[in-house]
């Protein structure tokens, strides 16, 4: 994936006689299944539109490189459009400026720009071209609202939270959105907050450990459907059933190992994010910015959900059976 790091693409579509559309695009990191999504949609919408260069960077899971990637790519003069998927959402901010002051059209996808994440109905920085993504409160509040759900039929119910990162800048308010809803039932109790880095590898060893503590667990809640899945081979392991007669199992993501096993009854359900269209919206607002033809700012892409509720379930997957996700991990 390394190799995708500074390689321009030039995708051809539609004859357009003006100059090239050149879109950099910064994203979490190249292996990942997220960010490799996003690219695609921004692929997908260059090609539509014609004459656009698309040119990829990989973020790498660190601020810091991603910050610097801007600037470089700021001094470099060859984009007249960026995008980032954000590592910080109030860090970057800078380097964003410098972009909008050197006149790049330049938006966030997945996470708002500014210094609160929580903030999608308006920019908190001048000049910003677009913002694709979702609130982060209001996803910390549905897997809350899930996790309450899937706990109806217990007493005492003990949960897992598996975040990114806990000191993660996109974490910080989802765990603090997920612990206010939770604290509002009494019978409802956080037993473990651990880090998988939204992988399945850490998921399944931090499951372990938490299993060890509280081998009568009752639900686990996760910020990647693909540290879920690793929680589930942690628990197949040790014996431990899972779905609606064991332990529930609710992630974030809707990628397509989640909605199979949500379908099948093994998984309770899944925030639906779509990182695809995330790429592919933000790369139509941005080619149409700088050629100056109208878009819409501002998506909050939990208002389009394609299952009509933020949570995929079973309930609302059934109403929904054509539906199948465009992304894994």
């Amino acid at each position: 994936m390394a190799a995708l790091v500074g390689v321009a693409a030039v995708l051809s579509g539609p004859a357009y006689a003006a100059e090239p559309v050149r879109i950099a695009l910064f994203g979490f990191a190249a292996d990942n299944a997220f960010t490799l999504a996003s690219l695609q949609g921004l692929k997908d919408a260059a090609k539509e539109a014609g004459n656009v260069e698309v040119e990829f960077f990989d973020g790498a899971f660190d601020a810091t490189k991603q910050y610097n990637q801007v600037e470089d790519a700021v001094a470099s003069g060859r984009f007249n459009g960026m995008l980032i998927l954000p590592m910080g959402y109030s860090s970057i901010v800078p380097a964003a400026a410098e972009a909008i002051k050197a006149g790049i059209k330049f938006g966030s996808l997945e996470y708002a720009l500014g210094p609160d994440p929580t903030i999608t109905d308006k920019f908190q920085v001048e000049g910003l071209t677009t913002f694709v993504g979702y609130n982060v409160n209001s996803i910390g509040i549905r897997l809350a609202e899930a996790t309450v759900e899937a706990c109806k039929s217990r007493n005492n119910c003990k949960v897992a939270l598996l975040v990114g990162s806990r000191s993660a800048a996109q974490d910080v308010p989802k765990i603090k959105a997920f612990n206010e809803y939770i604290a509002k039932f009494p019978s409802i109790k956080v037993v473990s907050t651990q880090d998988t880095w939204w992988g399945r590898q850490l998921g399944l060893k931090v499951t372990q450990d938490v299993l060890q503590s509280n081998p009568d667990l009752d639900v686990i809640t996760s910020f990647a459907d693909q540290a879920v899945a690793g929680a589930q081979v942690a628990l197949s392991s040790a014996g431990v059933e899972v779905g609606s007669e064991g332990v529930q199992l609710i992630g974030l993501g809707g990628t397509r190992t989640a909605v199979d096993a949500i379908r099948e009854g093994r998984w309770y359900g899944s925030y639906v994010e779509m990182p695809y269209m995330e790429g592919y919206l933000g790369g139509k607002n941005i080619i149409a910015a700088v050629r100056g033809e109208k878009f819409e700012p501002l998506i909050d892409l939990e208002a389009q959900s394609p299952v009509g509720a933020a949570v995929a379930t079973k309930k609302n997957l059934e109403s929904h059976p054509d539906w199948s996700s465009k992304w894994d991990g």
